[in-house]
């Protein structure tokens, strides 16, 4: 198995604003479990919303950046940019 690397994907404000971002986060859910089981090593983890910034981010694990923006198109989510991020707390790596 390969490493799971974690992403960030940066989402563009939609022309209906954020009111449909619990649909797009159980879309981003649905679409991972799928493409897990055909194969792919991609995993939805969590959305965060950034009201004083209009900003929405949705973070995903997976075994690149173009596997994640490919989950992420398949969703339907308006992506601005895909970044890997990385993980500061180095007791939590050790809990994982």
């Amino acid at each position: 198995m390969e490493k799971l690397t974690s992403y960030t994907v940066e989402l563009r404000l939609p022309a209906t604003g954020w009111r449909e971002l619990q649909q797009a986060t159980a879309r981003a859910r649905t679409t991972t479990e799928e493409m897990r089981r055909e194969g792919e090593q991609v995993r939805f983890l969590r959305s965060i919303f950034v009201p004083e910034n209009d900003a929405c981010f949705f973070l995903y694990e997976g075994t690149s950046a173009q596997t994640v923006r490919a989950a992420a198109s398949r969703a339907r989510l308006g992506i601005s940019r895909v970044d890997e991020a990385l993980r500061l707390d180095p007791d939590a790596e050790e809990a994982s």
